[in-house]
């Protein structure tokens, strides 16, 4: 079985997955998070108490861990409100072979996972320690480095703490405003190295949807 120093994961650093979950009526869900590493066998999730993934995690204790690049993959799943019903199809999804939780058919590798403990982060955010239960990585081919596709990643994540932020304490709404510089460093990057692509549609859609919320905020 591969394991996860193989697939990239160094303690101490934070690695960008999608977290995948049923909720308790078996509806499938799924979020960009950062993983820890603890050891081979366990990983740390650090989600918003706000948030469904956390919700879901301690409804069913269990979730699966998805491991890609797909910037897209990233995107529909940070703003599910791009669907009118703010539901992921069912056909994004595959049920885990050893947790009761989903997996993304289209993920290179994943990691399923039990939760052992859950402990507090912060007073908006939770530590929760998973048992790792099997890992499958698919057999990939190497991929040339594209620096639009990682940089629109990056503006993902960071957007999902803007909209967070933005209606925060003043201390937030600062974070808010270094992270909107981000976006646009980002921005800058996918438009000189690809404009005219996937990556630049989803970085003109991202900036569009931080607008709006600039504006009803």
């Amino acid at each position: 079985m591969t394991n996860l120093t193989e697939l990239g994961f160094i303690k101490g650093i934070i690695g960008e997955t999608i977290v995948s979950t049923f909720d308790l009526n078996g509806q499938p869900s799924a979020a960009p998070m950062g993983i820890l590493i603890e050891n081979e066998e366990q990983l740390k999730i650090k989600p918003y108490r706000t948030s469904l993934t956390y919700k879901n995690l301690q409804a069913k204790r269990c979730a699966v861990v998805n491991l890609t690049s797909n910037s897209q993959l990233f995107y529909i799943t940070a703003f599910k409100d791009l669907r009118l019903d703010e539901k992921l199809p069912d056909g994004m999804f595959e049920e885990a072979e050893k947790v009761d939780a989903p997996r993304l058919k289209a993920a290179d590798s994943t990691i399923e996972v039990s939760v052992a403990k859950t402990d507090s982060f912060n007073s908006e955010r939770a530590e929760i320690l998973c048992n790792v239960q099997l890992v499958k990585s698919s057999k990939t081919f190497p991929k040339v480095y594209c620096r639009a596709q990682f940089a629109t990643i990056e503006a993902i994540i960071h957007a999902t703490r803007i909209k967070l932020f933005l209606n925060g304490n003043e201390e937030q709404q600062k974070q808010a405003i270094q992270l909107l510089e981000l976006v646009n460093i980002c921005n800058d990057i996918v438009n000189r190295t690809a404009p005219n692509s996937i990556y630049s549609e989803i970085m003109t859609e991202l900036t569009q949807r931080i607008n709006l919320w600039r504006n009803n905020k």
